[in-house]
């Protein structure tokens, strides 16, 4: 295992803190990407989806849906963020979608292209060609980063949570969330 790097402010100590020990017990979803283990992650958005998509559907807990970003918006909450789940209102998506993190955080001014710069822990990271073989198709929270790879917490792999080693090679960039 490698060393973590220095965490850069406390906000996003207790990020990666939090998301580790999320990732860590290994909740899965149902068969339908739903369930009780990971409601906690889905009901995040259920709101936020139904105003967006005009329905009631998302109010059914039986119902699922891709839950990367639910699983990484939940963490934020969890460590004290505080942002809408849908902050850019013109935009198309909310943040149950990985495009959704790209475009706020470059409105933001808080996105960090990978060939411009090394995630740090605590950092958001979006990834391209990881579960759908799409840019921006999956998303994560920066634990450690080593020469080769960085390790993030992350949810909806093969529908469950866990700590996952990826190349750099994968990476688009980094949302960095602004300090306290």
């Amino acid at each position: 295992m490698h060393e973590p790097t220095a965490l850069p402010c406390p906000a996003r100590q207790r990020l990666a803190q939090i998301a580790r020990q999320e990732a860590e017990v290994g909740r899965c979803g149902g068969a339908n990407g739903a369930g009780s283990e990971i409601e906690r992650y889905l009901g995040v958005f259920r709101e936020a989806l139904n105003l967006n998509c005009e329905t009631t559907r998302y109010s059914d807990p039986s119902v699922g849906y891709d839950w990367c970003c639910a699983f990484v918006y939940y963490c934020c909450l969890q460590a004290g963020f505080r942002f809408l789940p849908k902050p850019e209102p013109a935009y198309h998506f909310t943040l149950a979608a990985v495009p959704a993190w790209h475009h706020w955080a470059v409105a933001g001014g808080f996105f960090h292209p990978a060939e411009t710069a090394r995630p740090e822990p605590g950092d958001i990271v979006l990834f391209n060609h990881v579960a759908a073989g799409e840019q921006f198709d999956h998303v994560g929270i920066a634990i450690e980063v080593s020469a080769d790879f960085v390790r993030c917490a992350e949810g909806n792999v093969a529908n469950r949570t866990g700590l996952f080693e990826r190349p750099f090679s994968c990476v688009a960039g980094y949302v960095r969330l602004p300090a306290e």
